[in-house]
């Protein structure tokens, strides 16, 4: 595990890559969010690059589109994470290769920051279907068709919106003291997260 200290500014803890889908192969049975009624998939756990984040002013000054909706579908895709300038923002890899990513479509409720025409939105998380294969990133939080969230990401050209991280970016709407799935989340809930973007408008 890596720390990164930019001076004042936020400390990130980076969890090393290991998504070259070697896990693909190497299959462990571990509880996921991926598809939560594919019970009868086996499932990979997998640990993605994302930096960590220790307050809510450091991930909404991290993201560019805050907003909360529903989500009305999750869907399965291998997108090319190959970055033509360098490597790719989301996991580090700087080689073509294809990773499975859950794209949840959502319909807009509210946007706390950022700028969007659309009434619905279509988002993507690194883990997904592939086959059989269930593939979760470790300790992602749980988002589910039906479920109203407030998601913190970060848009990408000619690419979908991302969540920040697997862990802290997606927040239940009907549960603002829950602290999401990374035990290490200093006490950001969306309680917090709320009170932050109220400071700011």
């Amino acid at each position: 595990m890596l720390m990164q200290n930019m001076g004042d500014e936020m400390k990130k803890r980076v969890v090393i890559l290991s998504l070259m889908l070697v896990g693909l192969i190497a299959m462990s049975a571990c509880g996921s969010n991926a598809n939560p009624t594919a019970t009868n998939n086996e499932i990979t756990t997998i640990q993605a690059e994302y930096p960590i984040y220790d307050t809510a002013k450091e991930i909404i000054d991290s993201s560019d589109l805050v907003f909360s909706g529903t989500v009305k579908k999750i869907s399965y895709k291998s997108l090319n994470v190959k970055s033509e300038k360098g490597p790719d923002l989301e996991t580090g890899l700087d080689k073509s290769s294809e990773i499975p990513y859950t794209i949840f479509s959502i319909t807009i409720d509210k946007v706390y920051k950022g700028n969007t025409d659309a009434n619905t939105i279509a988002i993507k998380r690194p883990g997904g279907k592939v086959g059989d294969q269930v593939v979760a990133v470790q300790g992602d939080s749980t988002i589910g068709v039906g479920g109203t969230y407030l998601f913190i990401t970060k848009t990408y050209e000619n690419s979908y919106p991302s969540l920040l991280n697997a862990t802290q970016a997606s927040f239940d709407m009907n549960h603002p003291d829950i602290l999401t799935n990374d035990q290490k989340n200093e006490g950001i809930t969306l309680s917090t997260v709320l009170e932050y973007l109220q400071s700011t408008n």
